[in-house]
């Protein structure tokens, strides 16, 4: 069974943002071991959660804040943008960049309602 993806990122990656986008704030790692290990019951080795965070900062998704006595972690950016830059990554792979190909696709081929179409123009 493939690995379930949201928006490029694993489930776990997934549920470690939507953390920190709760928080708001950095979260030092023994926060964050605490509450996958106690509230979401993962029972991590620290090894684990360093190994994620590790593969989310190369893939640009958080930061890491190492000016205190420990490491604290941070979104890169909101969930809007996650879900544009997926977006866009998934128009360009999926319909060599062409808005139109993704709109065919979308709506299979069937004509816009009025009020979409005027709505779609806007945007232009």
């Amino acid at each position: 069974r493939p690995m379930e993806e949201t928006y490029g990122l694993t489930r776990t990656e997934m549920e470690i943002m939507e953390y920190l986008w709760k928080k708001g704030a950095t979260a030092p790692f023994r926060e964050l071991a605490a509450y996958f290990n106690e509230v979401k019951e993962k029972n991590w080795k620290k090894q684990t959660l360093n190994t994620y965070l590790i593969n989310m900062q190369r893939a640009g998704f958080i930061g890491v804040d190492k000016s205190g006595t420990r490491n604290a972690y941070y979104a890169l950016f909101s969930r809007e943008e996650l879900v544009h830059r997926w977006t866009r990554k998934m128009v360009k792979q999926a319909f060599g960049g062409s808005v139109y190909d993704l709109m065919v696709a979308f709506t299979g081929g069937r004509k816009l309602s009025p009020e979409d179409a005027e709505r779609i123009r806007e945007l232009i």
